[in-house]
């Protein structure tokens, strides 16, 4: 059944991989962004697709964009390598309350591993993930964490959220996605940005399995 949806990250190569495979499935977007003209003409001359220009600090702006119609929330936002701070995080804390108030069925939100999840079990490989990303991430650990942290502790009864933590992402083609937990053995390294989009796309037009939930996808 085709969604109206809210996208924030829309520009960046997981954004831009969810948009086609949105519109390739009949759904209509909303894209909040900062700059437009990052957007490729496939994208914003398609008839179900709408922009709205703005930053995640401008929460007037944002709030016009969730009052015009979209009942499903997605994030493929994430910090830069020049980022500093938690801007993310922040403007979450802002946007999640303005989703209930607009009775938004669904919002799935971009996470990794450096939030820990309460059903993960660890190991060895994501031990060294997140040290490597303290040394050379800048702000991302802080961001990450701070992000999951936030979205896992909001009321999944009010509005159906999942934390869509990812590993590293490729470029390569669609396939078969394990959504799991850390330590499981099945807890794969890599995701291809194709299958992130075929798999939340799923999980919005299904039953909502993992509604309130922060699982590690993999290929």
């Amino acid at each position: 059944m085709a969604t109206h949806i809210l996208v924030i990250g829309a520009t960046g190569p997981s954004g831009l991989e969810f948009c086609k495979a949105a519109l390739t499935q009949g759904h209509s977007l909303t894209l909040y962004v900062r700059s437009p003209d990052k957007l490729p003409a496939e994208i914003t001359d398609n008839a179900n697709v709408s922009v709205v220009k703005g930053t995640l600090e401008d929460v007037a702006t944002f709030q016009q964009a969730a009052a015009s119609g979209p009942t499903v929330f997605v994030s493929f936002a994430g910090p830069t390598s020049n980022s500093t701070g938690t801007p993310i995080t922040d403007a979450m804390k802002e946007i999640f309350p303005i989703l209930v108030a607009n009775n938004y069925k669904r919002a799935m939100v971009l996470g990794t591993c450096s939030y820990t999840a309460p059903e993960d079990q660890g190991g060895l490989k994501w031990k060294a993930l997140i040290v490597l990303i303290k040394i050379v991430g800048g702000s991302a650990f802080e961001e990450f964490s701070g992000l999951g942290s936030f979205v896992a502790s909001q009321d999944a009864s009010q509005l159906k959220w999942t934390l869509v933590r990812v590993p590293f992402l490729t470029n390569g083609d669609d396939a078969p996605v394990t959504a799991t937990y850390t330590g499981t053995g099945k807890d794969g390294m890599s995701l291809s940005r194709k299958s992130l989009a075929t798999w939340v796309l799923s999980e919005i037009s299904g039953d909502s399995e993992w509604a309130g939930k922060a699982p590690l996808l993999s290929n």
